[in-house]
């Protein structure tokens, strides 16, 4: 559209001049400057704001540092750099197991004896049953005789001695005591055997934990993906440390595309407007896409909490906030490496008429760039 009305404003010029004979004057002159000036100004700010373009494209994926759950000796490593690998199906490494299988046997061995203790106490609860019954059956066949001694002796005063009776009423309160005796012992029992079940709670748990590790010395994919940046070797010793990770996985189940604009020319864009990019490692295609939001925060503006002062001079922006873009082919955005550049153009909803001049730069961009190294 600019050369189109700079073909159309030079040929209005020699029209104006050549043709209708018009004298040129320093004001007929400047006018003609201004009025080009202004017109093309005009055109270039209709465009920006209508089709806003960027050269600042890439993307982005997320990326996973290698942390092992346990530590250890590193036996076998599997996954080779670069190279495909699905989740939780592939294995990065494997740590030395001898260690936590000896913790597993231990934990299952105190599993089984903190059981047999509840069995030797649910037994001892039969027993304190059982000894509550003979108890109880001795305090009533003394209760009985007592009674039956007071009876015969009311009948008959004289028949029972006084000793006799004596010695039935503390055979009777022996008989009570041990009664007491027994449910004492019975609820001791109780509660000697409850704890033995949480020690069986205890020891199952310390089991499930060393089981827990024993698997984590097997570490898998995290995701779908691929591992770079491998550090380690057979032989090294593997630690649980987030500051020393063993490699970085790159998640490419998703990519992020992610174009910088400057703030004042995406005043009209919406999620939803149409997008087209050319990327630098597909050159002379132009792929199409669509806004998913424009990212309304920038690291510029974050402030970190410390015992500084902020210093006024290191307060700036370059003005710039990102927009985050989603290809229309969901398959090939998965596909395209991370750190990949280009450029884009937004159409928005204002301006269609001068968005023709994003149309033709995005194109012209795409085979650039089989010419251009940069």
């Amino acid at each position: 559209m600019i050369a189109l009305f700079v073909i159309l404003y030079v040929a209005g010029i020699w029209l104006f001049y050549m043709k209708l004979k018009v004298k040129p004057t320093p004001v007929n002159l400047a006018a003609c400057a201004v009025i080009g000036v202004v017109a093309v100004g005009a055109i270039v700010i209709c465009w920006q704001f209508s089709a806003p373009t960027s050269s600042q494209l890439v993307v982005s994926r997320y990326t996973i540092q290698i942390v092992p759950q346990v530590r250890g000796p590193i036996t076998k490593i599997e996954a080779k750099p670069n190279v495909p690998l699905t989740k939780g199906k592939d294995i990065l490494f494997e740590i030395q197991r001898d260690p936590y299988q000896f913790a597993v046997n231990q934990s299952q061995g105190a599993v089984s004896a903190a059981e047999k203790t509840v069995e030797q106490l649910q037994a001892g609860i039969k027993v304190a049953d059982a000894t509550i019954q003979e108890a109880t059956a001795s305090l009533e066949a003394a209760k009985a005789d007592l009674a039956a001694k007071e009876d015969a002796n009311q009948r008959s005063p004289g028949a029972v001695s006084a000793l006799e009776l004596t010695e039935l009423r503390a055979r009777v309160a022996a008989a009570e005591a041990g009664v007491d005796k027994a449910n004492a012992a019975k609820e001791v029992a109780s509660f000697t055997l409850q704890t033995a079940q949480q020690q069986v709670d205890v020891a199952k748990a310390q089991l499930a934990t060393a089981q827990f590790n024993l698997e984590q010395c097997t570490v898998y994919a995290p995701a779908d993906g691929f591992v770079t940046n491998w550090q380690v070797r057979e032989g090294a010793m593997a630690v649980p440390l987030p500051l020393a990770p063993m490699g970085t996985f790159i998640d490419t189940t998703r990519a992020d595309i992610v174009g910088v604009f400057s703030q004042n020319v995406l005043k009209n864009v919406a999620p939803g407007d149409r997008v087209e990019m050319a990327l630098k490692s597909h050159p002379g295609q132009v792929f199409a896409g669509t806004v998913d939001s424009v990212i309304q925060a920038s690291g510029e503006g974050q402030f970190v909490t410390s015992g500084k002062l902020l210093d006024a001079a290191s307060v700036h922006s370059s003005g710039k906030f990102a927009v985050k873009i989603v290809l229309d082919d969901e398959q090939f955005a998965k596909s395209l490496p991370m750190g990949t550049a280009g450029m884009a153009t937004i159409y928005t909803q204002k301006g269609k008429p001068f968005q023709i001049i994003s149309t033709v730069t995005v194109r012209i961009k795409a085979w650039m760039y089989y010419l251009l190294p940069m």
